[in-house]
């Protein structure tokens, strides 16, 4: 079982929505909640996992796993909202500088 652990833990965490936000540049997030139609005008810096998540639950899926990736989505959402609170100090900072990221343009939003 041992061995396995470092697998699902990399499996886990490369669906997180804090770690996928934080790591990835605004044009590849942008690019894959529109490709999901996602229904979000902008989503914000803080706890930015969290919004993320939140984004792909509120996207057009018309796929049949949906449903399974809703909860998905939602048990994420809890380890997002821990992860997102310990990254506080670097998201407000990116929030004051950048703004809100514009999902339907590929600039952000100064809000």
């Amino acid at each position: 079982m041992k061995q396995y652990l470092p697998v699902l833990a990399a499996m886990t965490l490369s669906g997180c929505g804090t770690v996928t936000t934080l790591s990835s540049s605004d044009e590849e997030i942008v690019a894959n909640l529109n490709k999901e139609n996602s229904s979000c005008q902008a989503m914000p810096r803080v706890y930015s996992g969290v919004a993320y998540n939140l984004c792909k639950m509120n996207s057009n899926g018309n796929s049949i796993y949906y449903s399974w990736l809703l909860g998905f989505y939602l048990i994420d959402s809890v380890a997002s909202a821990a992860t997102d609170t310990a990254a506080l100090p670097y998201t407000v900072y990116a929030q004051s500088k950048n703004g809100s990221l514009a999902l339907n343009q590929s600039h952000d939003v100064g809000y």
